[in-house]
Parts: C-alpha cells; structure tokens; sequence
C-alpha cells in the first residue's frame, strides 16, 4: 500500500507543476512588452523642469542656434563687420570696443547708402545722467523701444528710430507724442557716400551679445557675421 500512496503524491506533485509550469519557469517575451494604462502617468510642466538638466556642451550648442533669453540673435561666428561709420561716429565706436578689449581693423569704403533716412530721436542732452533719466521717464510712457546714442556727434540723444520712407517715420512720431513723448522729433539723415566698417576679430560670444546690444547705440549701424581674415 505504501508504494501506491507514494505514487499518487508523485501524480500530484506533476500535474501541479505542469499547471504552474508560467509561474515556476516563465517564457521570455518576444516583441511589444504589456503595459498597464493604469502607470501611465502624463507629464505637467513640473515634472518637466525637475529632470536632469543637459550637459553644458548641449546647452551651448542651443545658444548658438536660438540666444538667448536675452533677446538677441548671435551667430557662432569669431568675426563680424560693424558697420557703417562717419568720420564724427567711428572714434566712438572704437572707445566701445576697447572698453570690451576687442582689436578691429578699421576699412574704409564707399557705400552706397540711401540718401534719406528719415531718425526719430529726442534731443541730445546735457550729460548722460540726465539722458538716463529721461530714458526712463519716457520708458514709464509705455515706450520701450529707444536707446541713448554714443557717438560723438549725437551723444546723449535718444533714438527711437531710423526709416528709409517718412511716412513710417512720422508715424512713429505722432505714436510718441500721442504717449506724452513732446520733445520727440523728425530729421532728415544723409549720411553721403564716405563710409568706414570695423572688422573685428575674436569675438567670445558674451563680446557678441554686447555688441548686438550697443550697435543701436550708433545710429544707423549694424552688425554682420564676417570672414576672418
């Protein structure tokens, strides 16, 4: 009798690992995993930002293609032209420039330019502190977009705007003045056909940024990617 109970729990002891054969040894899987829908879990702005930041090389690399948060578009050239300069404006680009420790070499070339432009600017003023001031005060009228002019010539004006067609141009003025921007007024640039351009080298891209920011500061310059020479 023995042997036949020893028989029967062999049988059983078989069959329950026969039907628990995916428990005991499970089969690998072969192409699409399962997944739940109930661990899904959808991403809030949040949760975005608490990822690991990328590394430094990656986010220097997006700098070049969109700038920055300052506004400011810089391309990953080392040399840009600054361009195009007078006679009265070109030493007052070139004090900038040092004070920013850049070399340029200055080239002197004959342009042909429009022969009216057409500047919106409030006057020059006594010092630079007080066109600070008046910068601001025109700033608290809800006009944002000026800059006090550097060039010797212009120094301590404020700009507004420089147009090719007097129709923008007054526009632009009537908006001031509409504002509460009284002293604004309208004048005829011809800035004639002697031109100079900086060609600066090694430009780190923090030098680039300040340049684009201070290019408005010289009426109707502007600044160009350039081959280095």
């Amino acid at each position: 009798m023995k042997w036949l109970v020893w028989l029967l729990v062999l049988v059983n002891v078989g069959l329950l690992a026969y039907f628990n054969m995916d428990v005991i040894a499970p089969k690998p899987t072969v192409g699409n995993k399962v997944i739940s829908p109930e661990k899904l879990k959808v991403l809030t702005g949040a949760d975005i930002e608490a990822m690991p930041k990328k590394a430094a090389s990656v986010a220097s690399a997006t700098l070049l293609q969109a700038p920055e948060q300052a506004g400011v578009m810089v391309s990953p050239s080392s040399c840009y032209k600054w361009g195009n300069f007078t006679t009265t404006n070109l030493p007052s680009a070139q004090v900038v420039l040092v004070r920013l420790g850049l070399q340029a070499q200055v080239n002197q070339e004959s342009i042909d330019l429009p022969e009216k432009r057409f500047w919106v600017y409030y006057p020059p003023l006594k010092t630079a502190e007080q066109a600070k001031q008046k910068a601001d005060e025109i700033k608290g009228l809800g006009v944002s977009d000026l800059y006090i002019v550097q060039d010797s010539q212009w120094r301590n004006a404020i700009s507004f705007g420089l147009f090719s067609e007097e129709q923008l141009a007054s526009k632009l003025l009537d908006d001031l003045h509409a504002k509460g921007v009284n002293g604004a007024t309208k004048a005829l640039r011809n800035p004639g056909k002697a031109q100079s351009s900086l060609l600066i080298s090694t430009v780190s891209m923090d030098a680039a940024q300040e340049l684009h920011k201070i290019k408005h500061e010289f009426v109707g310059t502007d600044i160009t990617p350039a081959a280095c020479s």
